[in-house]
């Protein structure tokens, strides 16, 4: 890189150019977002760490030739790297794997003929390179973008990902848009004589429809980016359903089923928290059927297959630094293998997928909800009759409080992933009820 006049800056120069003075959180707590680093621990080497790095940039060193640190283009709201905290997106990063000398030079070839788009930088990892389009204008993380910008970067993954620019063109690691890298001035995969490097390839910062104009035939819709997700309410009545839509008048409103027939729904916070296990608990013996998990768990909560495979290739170099066994890697074709649990019976798979079965399967500790013993119905009830006769007792509501805020808080400690909705199902509860009690 330096003999074709590609600078190496340093890794306070990197993210000081990535993240402009002033875009983060200030020591006063200006209300910006911050930048979370995350230290990566295999099992049994320590814990997973993660390091909130506000506009000075002085808790970036923690990170700085670490074994395994990484740092996606996006701030931060929280101290935590998750995609519910997420707030701009600064720029896309592209991981291409397995390059060699002369995949490098063809890259840098094609950047110069404008055959590619020429990144701003080109990051070392190791066996591979990260390619950053820093953005003109950070775009704001809006949930409704999600879908959007994964299907752009995918798409632009496989622009990049070629047989000119890796040895493996077929396998390209499809990472979503909240995927962490390597830190800047971190060790690589090959360890600490070959830090991650950073070459600055121009000044050039970009839109989103730059990029998806260096796509030949992209058909990615970016009008969305310009859209600020809105609840729509239904415009027709009750009875105009009815009509329209009378198999979904008869489960929904007259039986009264769930959206998902056969299913149970969660909250997507059971994704996010099963996502953090894979990267603290999972250890070896259970590194497959953690991503098979992951699917179950997707599947439940919703959420939508694109993401799930993306989610389950980005823990793919964490659950191969787990191995212990030269004869017992974790690789690419493991994490697709387990993915097949996708394309089987959707309604089997999330239903089959219990505690017990997870937790056996993936040697993860899951605690079951502390029921003693007894169904959530009778447990509830039990509840509700002991509080009524303790407030018979002593004349008034215990601690000021009715009664039915005591359901929820019974029901929020029995399920403490649940969700409104399924507490006035499971309960009885009016919805104005559950909501005037939920915190």
């Amino acid at each position: 890189m330096l003999e074709r006049g590609f600078p190496e800056v340093s890794p306070h120069e990197f993210y000081r150019d990535l993240f402009p003075e002033g875009s983060l959180q200030s020591a006063e707590h200006d209300g910006k977002g911050n930048v979370i680093a995350t230290q990566i621990r295999p099992s049994g080497k320590g814990r997973t760490k993660q390091w909130v790095i506000d506009d000075s940039l002085n808790m970036l060193d923690k990170v700085i030739g670490d074994e395994f640190g990484l740092i996606p283009p996006i701030t931060f709201y929280g101290k935590t790297h998750t995609k519910q905290n997420a707030h701009e997106l600064y720029a896309v990063a592209i991981d291409i794997d397995y390059v060699g000398k002369q995949q490098l030079k063809n890259l840098l070839k094609q950047f110069g003929n404008g055959v590619q788009l020429r990144p701003t930088y080109l990051v070392s990892s190791g066996k591979g390179v990260h390619a950053y389009y820093f953005l003109k204008e950070p775009v704001q993380l809006y949930h409704n973008l999600e879908d959007t910008l994964a299907e752009l970067k995918e798409a632009f993954i496989r622009r990049l990902w070629n047989d000119t620019s890796s040895i493996r063109p077929d396998s390209p690691d499809i990472t979503g848009i909240y995927q962490g890298f390597r830190c800047v001035g971190s060790q690589s995969k090959l360890g600490a004589d070959f830090p991650v490097k950073a070459y600055k390839m121009s000044d050039n910062r970009y839109t989103l429809e730059d990029i998806k104009d260096s796509i030949p035939n992209c058909k990615v819709d970016l009008s969305v980016l310009t859209e600020k997700p809105k609840k729509e309410k239904s415009k027709l009545s009750l009875d105009e359903a009815k009509k329209l839509y009378p198999e979904w008048y008869q489960e929904r409103v007259v039986e009264g089923r769930p959206k998902k027939k056969g299913t149970w729904v969660c909250n997507e916070a059971l994704y996010e928290w099963w996502k953090n296990k894979i990267f603290t608990e999972v250890k070896v013996g259970g590194r497959y059927f953690s991503i098979m998990a992951l699917c179950a768990y997707g599947l439940k909560c919703g959420i939508s297959e694109r993401r799930i495979r993306q989610d389950a290739y980005s823990f793919l170099e964490h659950l191969e630094s787990l191995t212990d066994d030269e004869d017992n890697h974790f690789t690419r074709e493991d994490v697709k293998d387990a993915l097949k649990a996708l394309k089987a019976d959707n309604k089997l798979l999330s239903t089959m997928a219990s505690r017990e079965w997870i937790e056996k399967q993936t040697k993860v500790v899951i605690p079951p909800n502390k029921r003693n013993g007894r169904k959530q119905a009778t447990h509830l009830k039990i509840a509700r009759f002991t509080l009524e006769t303790m407030n018979e007792d002593r004349g008034k509501a215990l601690q000021g409080r009715p009664d039915k805020a005591k359901i929820v808080e019974e029901w929020r400690e029995s399920n403490p992933l649940g969700t409104k909705a399924d507490c006035i199902r499971e309960t009885g509860l009016a919805k104005h009820t559950v909501y005037k009690w939920w915190k």
